[in-house]
């Protein structure tokens, strides 16, 4: 098949989850031999106009000057605003030039204009909706972000997509009820490489705790540092990795000064996937606090490293995650039910041991061939 993929923001720069997806099977889909193009936005001033990563060619769209880079929060949220528009000459082009198969719109997290001139070039579209969302998202997002996919959402309902792929049950629940038919929704979990996960050669470090993510509001590390400030109280050589970059990356580092943990607090920015798999092994306990979540791949990929979780509770993670099983769940918002999660198992060598067994094993049953499987049989049948 000849396929053009649609993300606004590029998997080779500071890429989240939606984005890791979209990589993982495009690469699998051209190992299979199928011919992938992917439009997406320059969201780095270092990615290159053209080029081919792992089998499928990948063509960025500049949507700001490069100085534009030097104000991080500004250029951050305007690449991926403007995409949307500024891809549409790009887009028409090369709708124009090729015979696609299939166009696949990757939504993180809200549609482009694609649908429109896939339709226009009667070409079959499908969505990959990672998340729903409610008005609890103007409590998640910036209001602007938050009314834009309010608003943006309804496409989903006025335009056919041939399929909307979603990874969990309960986003496709949530989209029945908001009025698409079920007969349009399809669920394809995300996967995770265990084997690239796990290192036999490394130990882990006591106390060392670490989160990855990107630093932003909706992933709620603010609530990580205030809550590692009460559990120096009780471990004072505990220390806190914070793995990713973002628009939130100098309110957290002044926050960590305000707070005086400073010291015990690592801000590492976007990393390899090498030093990641490292952080995630030599670590004692995953830390996550985000407000909302399409799948949580990251901490399925923790899991899959062996690391017992602490996190707040999310309705998508059902689909994987057994609270007192593969760690904890917060069910509130109380920092300090969160504090005494991590400090219960930091205490309970025993227990942490007996959680990270069975989260590898809980990890295997999720695998990016079978997503790529999936995947590949939906868009033969359709096409």
């Amino acid at each position: 098949m000849n396929l053009l993929y649609i993300t606004k923001t590029s998997p080779l720069g500071d890429a989240g989850g939606g984005e890791k997806r979209a990589h993982e099977v495009m690469s699998g889909l051209a190992e299979r031999g199928h011919d992938i193009v992917l439009l997406c936005g320059k969201t780095d001033p270092e990615l290159p106009k053209r080029t081919t990563v792992d089998g499928y060619d990948v063509r960025h769209v500049t949507c700001i000057p490069s100085l534009f880079f030097r104000f991080p929060t500004a250029s951050f949220y305007a690449t991926r605003y403007l995409f949307a528009f500024l891809s549409i000459p790009v887009l028409a082009w090369m709708l124009l030039r090729n015979e696609f198969d299939a166009v696949i719109e990757n939504m993180t997290p809200y549609p482009t204009l694609t649908v429109i001139f896939a339709k226009l070039a009667r070409v079959p579209i499908f969505a990959i909706q990672h998340e729903f969302y409610d008005r609890s998202c103007y409590r998640t997002y910036d209001p602007i972000t938050a009314t834009i996919q309010l608003l943006v959402q309804n496409i989903l309902r006025v335009f056919s997509y041939t399929a909307i792929i979603v990874p969990t049950s309960h986003i496709a629940k949530k989209l029945e009820q908001y009025g698409i038919p079920r007969s349009r929704i399809v669920v394809i979990p995300n996967g995770v490489d265990v084997e690239g996960y796990q290192m036999s050669d490394v130990e882990h470090r006591p106390q060392e705790l670490v989160t990855v993510g990107r630093l932003s509001k909706r992933k709620g590390q603010h609530f990580l540092l205030e809550s590692f400030e009460d559990v120096l109280t009780e471990y004072p050589k505990a220390h806190l990795h914070i793995v990713g970059k973002g628009p939130a990356m100098d309110s957290l580092m002044r926050t960590t000064h305000d707070l005086e943990i400073q010291n015990s607090v690592t801000f590492h920015g976007f990393v390899s996937h090498e030093r990641k798999r490292e952080l995630l092994n030599t670590s004692d306990i995953f830390v996550f606090a985000s407000r909302q979540e399409g799948f949580g791949l990251v901490l399925l990929e923790a899991m899959a490293a062996g690391l017992p979780v602490v996190a707040r509770s999310l309705p998508v993670y059902e689909d994987f995650f057994q609270d007192g099983t593969n760690g904890h769940l917060l069910n509130s918002n109380d920092q300090d039910t969160f504090t005494n999660m991590v400090q219960r198992l930091l205490e309970d060598r025993d227990k942490l041991e007996s959680i990270r067994s069975v989260n590898e094993r809980t990890a295997k049953q999720f695998s990016w061939d079978s997503t790529v499987d999936q995947t590949e049989a939906l868009l033969i049948e359709a096409t």
